[in-house]
């Protein structure tokens, strides 16, 4: 948990310091949004596109002012409303056609373009009158220069606006700045100026504050909200597909290749009178998608609220469905800034908090699976040796089957030590091999552990030439009471075996005693921080430990405590009440019957036997 809370403190800071590929992926995310709808005719606008073949008609460009003054009357006649021109006029007309066209303009209301430059020699422009509030300039897109019109042209054109455009990062132009700052004054975009000549407005009004500009109006018009630069979002939702011209505004252009540059837009390559017929269409209609105050706000709160979301859901899913449970976060989060989107058309970025989220699942899945994988190393390398591989395989499928800090479970307990030990001490011991006691020891010891472990017992601990084992953990075991006493029968056989081997080779028998028990008990994980070990300690521990030395005392192999024999009472006969160690009244003791190791019980374990090499 604390990587992933240290995980998503770093996509928070990576949002704050918010570099380039971050801002991409918001922006690509908003095109995804402005262009979620197919584009809507326009009622309000046409185009007019001097492509090729107006050039084969017309001749080649520019043309003469007279053809222009000729083409503002045709567009007239068919019901052109305005004619905006995103042609520059900079220099007066070689054939001497400006005032031919400069009277055309006063018959059908023209609006003309101009281009902001880097060339610092052109600074005369045209007056429009601005009323600012606030601190505007020092916030507005600044160029050093502008590249006006004849001033002839200029003063018979209802309105002039700058055509240039700001693209973001990626290049795209997504925003068109509402005034741009040349030397002292501000220039209004066409596609504005269009808007407060058609209105009949003189002037315009713009707001700003520390922060930047806030806001820009056309009086007859409601506020138009900017960004910081006075940039406004362009709805491209509108086509300007051919239609009937009358009532119509109709934007000029020149299409024919090699003559105006094209420009990225998020519905693909425009032509600068396309923009600026989309940036009016936009004005008019109020229809400009908003980045709202709250938005960053909203962005990191989304992140925030992701990012534990996810957390939560890597934490308490399994693994296998945390991928579906971080996808629906995810799902939900776009459908909800899509809605706001198609709703209020406010831009809320997804991207990035989805993103943070997707990363903060991956990392958390990686880290289960880790974890998953160390505890099945850590499951097999403590149990490995001790159970069968059958229950280590049940614990690495399904860890919850073992409780690890320690848990209060019934389970049945034995006891096997080696009777006749000295003897066979000293007989090495005479014979200088004390090696050879070592490995006799051992191939005891393997023969009664191979015991346990074919009847799914675990082995707690060797103690010299004692062995500890226990049935119903750390699996759950419903007939640990048979298993166990089972396990003592076999170990007798175990024991024949291996002393008809050791016989042979002129060594003394060994025997054994065992004590069988069942009871409760604290099961778990016994020791210190750096070292432990999963055993069992309880009051049924000790009386099978008392048992298992008992048995000498009664010259009986073994010795089964009263709630184990009540479990397999056809396995078992009783022997006598004894007293035990730390035990204040006698216990009932049982042994096994005299057919016990041959009961039905014991038939599946036959076949077993025969297959164990001691």
């Amino acid at each position: 948990m604390k990587v992933l809370l240290a995980l998503l403190a770093g996509l928070l800071l990576f949002r704050v310091i918010d570099p380039w590929p971050i801002e991409t992926l918001r922006l690509k995310y908003f095109d995804a949004l402005l262009t979620i709808d197919e584009p809507v005719q326009s009622q309000n606008i046409s185009l007019y596109n001097i492509d090729e073949d107006a050039l084969v008609e017309g001749g080649q460009w520019p043309w003469p002012r007279q053809q222009l003054a000729e083409l503002n009357r045709h567009l007239l006649d068919l019901g052109s409303a305005a004619v905006v021109y995103s042609v520059l006029f900079p220099e007066e007309d070689r054939f001497g056609g400006d005032p031919e066209f400069a009277e055309s303009m006063a018959q059908v209301p023209t609006f003309l373009s101009a281009v902001a430059t880097a060339d610092t020699d052109r600074q005369e422009g045209w007056h429009i009158g601005v009323a600012t509030l606030g601190q505007v300039n020092e916030n507005a897109i600044n160029y050093p220069g502008i590249l006006p019109n004849v001033a002839a042209l200029q003063a018979a054109a209802i309105g002039t606006g700058v055509v240039n455009t700001a693209p973001e990062v990626d290049g795209l132009v997504r925003r068109v700045p509402m005034v741009m700052r040349v030397g002292k004054n501000l220039y209004p975009a066409l596609g504005l100026d269009v808007l407060r000549g058609l209105a009949g407005d003189p002037s315009y009004q713009v707001r700003g504050s520390e922060t930047g500009i806030e806001a820009v109006r056309v009086p007859s018009f409601d506020t138009i909200n900017t960004d910081a630069a006075g940039r406004v979002w362009i709805d491209w939702g509108t086509n300007f597909a051919q239609q009937p011209i009358e009532g119509t505004i109709m934007f000029v252009g020149v299409t024919a290749a090699g003559i105006t540059p094209l420009v990225p837009t998020p519905r693909g390559l425009m032509y600068p009178h396309e923009i600026q017929a989309t940036l009016f269409e936009t004005l008019l209609t109020g229809s400009s998608p908003v980045r709202p105050d709250w938005a960053l706000g909203g962005e990191f709160l989304a992140i925030l609220l992701l990012g534990l979301g996810t957390a939560l859901v890597v934490i308490r899913l399994p693994v296998l469905t945390v991928p579906v449970g971080v996808l629906a976060i995810g799902a939900l989060t776009v459908s909800g800034s899509v809605w706001g989107y198609l709703r209020f058309g406010v831009l809320i970025d997804a991207a990035w908090p989805v993103l943070s989220s997707l990363t903060i699942g991956s990392v958390g899945v990686g880290q289960r699976m880790i974890s998953e994988y160390r505890q099945k190393l850590q499951i097999k390398g403590m149990f490995g040796t001790y159970v069968s591989p059958k229950l280590v395989q049940q614990l690495v499928d399904d860890p919850s089957l073992m409780k690890l800090g320690g848990d209060t479970k019934t389970l049945s307990f034995l006891f096997c030590d080696i009777v006749g030990f000295t003897p066979m001490s000293e007989h090495f011991k005479n014979n200088n091999d004390p090696q050879g006691l070592v490995a006799l020891v051992n191939r005891l010891l393997s023969a009664l552990t191979d015991v346990v472990l074919s009847l799914d017992g675990t082995i707690d601990k060797y103690m010299g030439d004692c062995v500890m084992a226990f049935w119903g953990a750390p699996v759950d075991c419903e007939d640990h009471e048979e298993k166990a006493v089972a396990c003592a029968g076999l170990m007798l056989i175990a024991l024949e075996e291996l002393n008809k081997e050791i016989e042979a080779e002129g060594l003394p028998r060994l025997g054994i005693g065992i004590g069988v028990n069942t009871g409760p008990c604290v099961i778990g994980n016994m020791g210190g921080k750096t070292r432990f070990d999963y055993s069992a300690i309880g009051d049924a521990v000790n009386v099978a430990a008392r048992l298992e030395s008992s048995s000498r005392k009664y010259k009986e192999d073994v010795l089964i405590g009263e709630t184990t024999a009540k479990a397999v009472p056809d396995m078992v006969e009783y022997l006598d009440s004894i007293e035990v160690k730390g035990k204040s009244e006698k216990l009932s003791v049982y042994t096994l019957s005299a057919d016990a190791i041959r009961a039905a019980h014991l038939a599946d374990y036959w076949a077993w036997i025969q297959r164990v090499d001691f």
